[in-house]
């Protein structure tokens, strides 16, 4: 798999950071669907039909190498309105799919290098950590993130930016030079992201720009959430110098979508 600063982790540790963050997201949703604030527009119901569609959907790749183009990946299954069994087939289903000992090969991804069979044992693990933090907002009872899948969730995220410069809509901005400093209890990364008009790169460095129109610090954990939207900056974990806040969120929200 890519990783921008070398913070990835090993399947092994993937899948149980993504068994351990399941768990946690299945007892975080209510009873009674509750509104997520992270996610406008959506319920905690909603939000657990996403995770079914991800996972089902996701499972299908990496089992097959090509995307579901026509629901091929709910043909197995029946129709269900109990969002919580629908969720836990698509867990089944992905958790079978990410075998440690998978053979590695290409595979559709829609990341712009990274085709691996690697990039979904990744990705999962990041969609279910945040998605659970999203859970867990909606019913005011937020646990901590492991500061090491933080800290490589960071990386990941600022991956995605290349992206910026790959579809004709893309709202590249001539911005400048952000410095990202994410800091853990016993490692430190800084990433270099650049705007132009043209494109977004990332790059990893050993410190933040002289050149930087930005620099925002924190620690992992607050630092995965900034980037995610999951955070805004008045959390007193995060730390920003310089200024164009607003247009490098706007920048992030398109990265992320």
């Amino acid at each position: 798999m890519r990783s921008v600063a070398r913070t990835e982790l090993s399947r092994e540790q993937y899948l149980s950071h993504l068994n351990a963050d399941y768990q946690l997201l299945v007892a975080a949703i209510p009873e009674i669907p509750t509104d997520v604030p992270s996610c406008p527009g959506w319920t905690t119901n909603d939000l657990a039909k996403h995770m079914a569609h991800v996972y089902l959907g996701q499972a299908f790749v990496v089992e097959t190498g090509s995307q579901a183009e026509n629901k091929e990946h709910l043909a197995p299954y029946p129709r269900t309105e109990n969002v919580m069994e629908f969720m836990s087939w698509g867990f089944t289903a992905i958790t079978k799919a990410l075998d440690i000992n998978r053979l590695e090969r290409p595979t559709w991804t829609w990341h712009h290098s990274d085709h691996s069979v690697d990039f979904w044992f990744r990705r999962m693990a990041h969609e279910t950590v945040i998605h659970r933090i999203d859970a867990e907002q909606a019913v005011g009872n937020v646990s901590k993130i492991d500061e090491t899948l933080a800290l490589d969730g960071v990386d990941e995220v600022l991956d995605f930016l290349p992206l910026l410069g790959s579809w004709p809509e893309a709202p590249n901005v001539d911005f400048g030079i952000v410095s990202i400093v994410a800091a853990t209890s016993t490692n430190r990364k800084v990433w270099e992201l650049n705007f132009t008009s043209e494109a977004a790169t990332v790059l990893a460095v050993d410190e933040p720009s002289s050149d930087a129109r930005l620099v925002i610090s924190g620690d992992a954990e607050a630092m995965d959430l900034y980037l995610w939207g999951r955070i805004d900056s008045s959390d007193p974990r995060i730390s920003i110098t310089g200024e164009g806040e607003e247009t490098f969120k706007q920048l992030m929200q398109v990265a992320v979508l």
